[in-house]
Order: structure tokens, then C-alpha cells, then sequence
């Protein structure tokens, strides 16, 4: 059977999500869709990219990957389906979204969605590609129809620049990720960088951060250090993580000013 992971911007107060797995449901009866989320920051699609990083391998080969953050719905960027070596496929605009699953993953073939006959009306909506467009296709592929059937193959795609993850003289860089609904900053600093500090439980560290410095302190668990206290450790999706115990490690380091936390830098040294 195959999956089809589902995540948006667009919220579980209106409708959207709902109509778009109707016209899956609609399409093939059978298909299972998991909700991977609908909370991503409106229009942020460097937090959906890193999100579907984090995702993409604890689902099975051969997924469909619905990812509609389309600030550019009804412009002139591309709706695209894309078939990776290892059998999953990629559906949604060609704004950047994926741009580290096609890193990290071969791409076998990529296709400009372009056949009105594979859509859910002749017509598409100018601001529902979600409902019209991608859905359809997704739950369409779900059902081993191949991609030549929606319209012709491209070579290129869109992507974003990311702060590359580096380790140089005891010195870890990268950039946030996004933040949970903890406050916990996700980072984009693999985990087994911190390997290289050869840490052990309740080891200092110092993280540089948006022009201001904190004192950080490395355990593996929340629970390990006082309530309030800067913890630095590996989360779940192997990555490095900062969090305050029991607080918002977001309004700590970054303030809540609504700041725009996208490519901002982080420095991690061992004190």
C-alpha cells in the first residue's frame, strides 16, 4: 500500500485540508493519507523544507509526499511530481521545498504537471493548486499511474541556499532550521558535529546567536539540568537541538518580537 504524507501551511480552521483528502479519498478509495503537519508557518517554505528532511525517512519507500506551502499558487512557478531512485515520489510547487531531499536523494525522473485530464477540474482554480492540482496527481501516482501520464519531463528545478552545516577549530556554524511549538530551536547542525567536541554530560558550551552570546550547557535529556537552563543536545531527527528546560529557548535567545528567524547564523564552541 502506499502512503500519501501530507503536510501544508494552511492551518486546521478552514477547509482546505479536508476538500484536498476528499479528492484523494474521491480518486482512490484505498490510499492511506497521514497528516505529517498543517502548521508550517504561513509561506515559509524553508521551515516545510526542513520539516520533510527531518520526515522523509521514517516513511517507506515508495511515499507520496504532498507538500503544498505555495506562496506563489496561480504565478508563473511550476507544479511539478518527482520520482526518486529509492521509489517515493515528491509532489507539490517548484519554489525550493525540496531542495535537500533532491540532495540527499537520486532523482530518477522529474515532470511538469501539465495534463488537465490528471486534474480534479479542466479548469484549475488561480489559488487552490492544493485542491485542484496536486491532490489528484498525488492520490493518481498512488494508484501506479507513471509520471509521463502528467506531462512532459524537466531537468531543472528550483532551490534555496542553506548556511552549510561546518566544524572548523572547535567551532560548529549552521543556521536554524525552525522552531517547535516548544520554543525548542531546531537546527540544521548534525548531530555527530558535536562528536567532535568529545562532550560529556554537563559539559559547557557557548552559542553565538543573532549578535549575542549565551552559556549553554550539553546533556542528552530535558530533564537533566535545573528548570530554566540552556541545554544543547542531539533530538530525535539526529540533528542538534537547543532548548531551556521547561521554557521557551525562542523567547530566551531570540526575544518574542516576531522575529523573521529564517538563515539566521549559530556558532556552538566548547567552552
Amino acid at each position: 500500500m502506499h502512503f500519501i504524507a501530507f503536510l501544508t501551511d494552511w492551518g486546521t480552521a478552514s477547509y482546505y485540508v479536508g476538500i484536498a483528502k476528499s479528492v484523494m479519498k474521491q480518486i482512490n478509495p484505498g490510499v492511506e493519507i497521514i497528516d505529517i503537519t498543517h502548521d508550517i508557518q504561513p509561506f515559509n517554505i524553508r521551515e516545510a523544507m526542513y520539516i520533510l528532511q527531518r520526515t522523509f525517512p521514517d516513511f517507506p519507500s515508495g511515499t507520496i509526499f504532498c507538500s503544498v506551502v505555495d506562496y506563489g499558487v496561480g504565478t508563473e512557478r511550476f507544479p511539478i511530481a518527482v520520482e526518486l531512485i529509492n521509489g517515493s515520489f515528491l509532489v507539490g510547487p517548484d519554489n525550493g521545498t525540496f531542495t535537500l531531499l533532491f540532495e540527499q536523494y537520486p532523482v530518477k525522473k522529474t515532470v511538469l504537471l501539465q495534463n488537465p485530464s490528471s486534474f480534479f477540474r479542466l479548469s484549475p482554480s488561480y489559488t487552490f493548486h492544493g485542491r485542484d492540482i496536486f491532490a489528484p496527481v498525488s492520490a493518481r501516482i498512488s494508484m501506479g499511474i507513471p509520471l509521463e501520464h502528467f506531462g512532459p519531463i524537466i531537468n531543472n528545478f528550483q532551490t534555496l541556499s542553506v548556511n552549510r552545516p561546518n566544524l572548523h577549530h572547535h567551532t560548529i556554524t549552521g543556521e536554524i532550521a525552525f522552531c517547535d511549538r516548544f520554543g525548542n530551536i531546531e537546527t540544521n547542525i548534525p548531530g555527530q558535529l558535536l562528536n567532535n567536541f568529545e562532550l560529556q554530560p554537563g559539559d559547557p558550551l557557548s552559542i553565538v546567536m543573532n549578535g549575542r552570546s549565551f552559556d549553554a550547557v550539553f546533556f542528552e535529556a530535558y530533564g537533566m539540568l535545573k528548570k530554566g537552563q540552556i541545554l544543547v543536545h542531539t533530538d530525535s531527527s539526529g540533528f542538534v537541538e537547543i532548548a531551556v528546560n521547561q521554557g521557551n529557548a525562542k523567547e530566551v535567545l531570540l526575544g518574542n518580537k516576531g522575529i523573521d528567524i529564517n538563515q539566521i547564523s549559530i556558532t556552538l564552541k566548547k567552552n
